[in-house]
């Protein structure tokens, strides 16, 4: 079956490269017969639109959100989901489906998300902040975000930005650095369910380190305005934010001083 995969996957990269959506999506089909990925659902809907047919490329981004929530990638399955509701803003069907995501086992039970062969597990997941709110609550927060398709090498934010908007990585991975003694020094590498973004609209100042995309990265933002009239109704959410806040500057001061000592020593 590896074999075959591969073969099939071949010729999907040959068509796309030439594209060739229609043929593409045939041979897409193939391999998710082969292996019932979301991410195939998620590339034919990607041909869909390429085609100009958005009813089909909605239900397609449906189709891969579904079998991301039953696995228990809530953050895929939004996503997806989010996907859709941009390409139709009225569909009823993704909308809830995206609030039935907050009784989803990995969000009632505040689990991390399963981790997918060759990727790794998030650091700072944003599953415990969906736990933590009601389902009026994550309806509402859910509402309000944006999804964004980064091209790879390209910063989300960059240091010294004045932004205040939060982020939530569903697909790809970024690299955080920021500059020290002059140098740049990495902090961090961000993988699926990640969020960053938050050390800005907590404390005001300008952004204290630059994101940038390792590949091709899907992120949900939540503005600034968004993120403060949800804590006007819901004061915990800052604690939350302010908790993961902590953490992370505890993690950069250690490898800040472990790049001073090495810096002396050289």
């Amino acid at each position: 079956m590896a074999s075959e995969k591969a073969s099939i996957s071949e010729q999907v990269q040959k068509f796309l490269r030439k594209s060739d959506w229609k043929s593409a999506i045939g041979e897409m089909e193939r391999l998710f017969a082969l292996d019932h990925d979301p991410m195939v659902r998620v590339r034919i809907g990607d041909a869909r639109q390429k085609l100009g047919q958005k009813t089909e490329a909605v239900k397609e981004y449906i189709h891969a959100a579904d079998l991301y929530a039953d696995g228990g990638f809530v953050v895929k399955a939004l996503a997806q989901y989010k996907l859709a509701l941009r390409l139709d803003p009225t569909s009823r069907d993704a909308q809830g489906k995206i609030e039935s995501l907050h009784s989803n086992k990995t969000v009632a039970e505040s689990k991390l998300e399963p981790i997918e062969v060759g990727t790794q597990e998030p650091t700072r997941s944003v599953i415990p902040l969906f736990s933590d709110f009601t389902q009026e609550e994550f309806n509402d927060f859910t509402k309000r975000m944006i999804i964004h398709t980064i091209p790879a090498g390209k910063p989300i934010i960059n240091e010294g930005d004045t932004g205040r908007s939060v982020f939530i990585l569903t697909r790809g991975s970024v690299k955080v650095f920021s500059t020290i003694m002059g140098k740049k020094m990495e902090l961090a590498a961000l993988h699926a369910s990640d969020f960053f973004g938050e050390i800005a609209f907590l404390t005001g100042k300008p952004r204290t380190a630059t994101v940038e995309t390792v590949e091709e990265t899907d992120v949900l933002e939540v503005a600034e305005d968004d993120l403060n009239e949800m804590i006007s109704k819901s004061p915990r959410i800052r604690d939350v934010l302010h908790n993961y806040h902590e953490q992370r500057v505890k993690s950069t001061l250690r490898k800040s001083k472990r790049y001073v000592i090495t810096a002396q020593d050289a």
